[in-house]
């Protein structure tokens, strides 16, 4: 079972079956709540770049995917084809570039650090990026992260914080989304790349 509905008489994707369904939507995801600038988690930029066929060609999920997995996949396709209009801003770190070259696979590391080295040198300054770099590391031992057990974790969101992202999307469910609610004090929202597609759902239409 996919998020959305793809009819294959309009051979597209139905959002919404009803008005009902679209204003409950509008509700409850506000367009003022629509993430603006977002932190690639090193985890998703691997989704993007191991299945950039159904991301980005829309090529169809191959019905043996992992339930969880072919969720992600369909959700950045739905972002990432509404994003190509949108305005919103992607970001990444040095950090990111620094664990995807850990990459067993050398072409797919090769892979993984071209799509990662544009999203760190896009519309950034060495002044942002050494910031966001220096803010990343102070935050390791904060106690507001203590929650987090992993160091490169509480690394990442330190940056993503750096660089001013309103949102962190990740697809750790486990060490990450699980723990969001005892990291109040961080300001910015953790979403699952479903949780990122449901806020712009309602919406899409603006970029159409």
């Amino acid at each position: 079972m996919g998020l959305e509905h793809w009819d294959p008489t309009k051979r597209k994707y139905v959002l919404y079956q009803n008005p009902v369904q679209h204003s409950a939507d509008c509700a409850r995801f506000p367009f003022e709540k629509v993430p603006r600038r977002v932190f690639l988690d090193t985890n998703v930029i691997n989704v993007l770049v191991k299945h950039s066929e159904h991301v980005f060609d829309r090529e169809p999920i191959p019905p043996n995917t992992e339930l969880r997995l072919a969720i992600d996949i369909e959700a950045l396709m739905h972002v990432f084809y509404v994003g190509a209009r949108a305005d919103w801003d992607l970001v990444g770190s040095q950090k990111t570039i620094d664990e995807l070259s850990r990459t067993g696979d050398a072409s797919l590391r090769d892979e993984f650090l071209d799509y990662a080295l544009g999203l760190v040198n896009r519309d950034l300054t060495d002044e942002d990026r050494r910031f966001a770099e220096d803010f990343g590391r102070r935050l390791i031992d904060a106690p507001f992260l203590s929650a987090l057990p992993d160091l490169a974790d509480r690394e990442l969101i330190g940056n993503a914080v750096g660089y001013g992202c309103d949102v962190f999307c990740t697809r750790d469910r486990t060490t990450i989304v699980h723990k969001r609610g005892l990291l109040r004090q961080i300001p910015l929202r953790i979403m699952t790349p479903a949780e990122w597609w449901a806020h712009i759902k309602p919406w899409a239409g603006l970029w159409g």
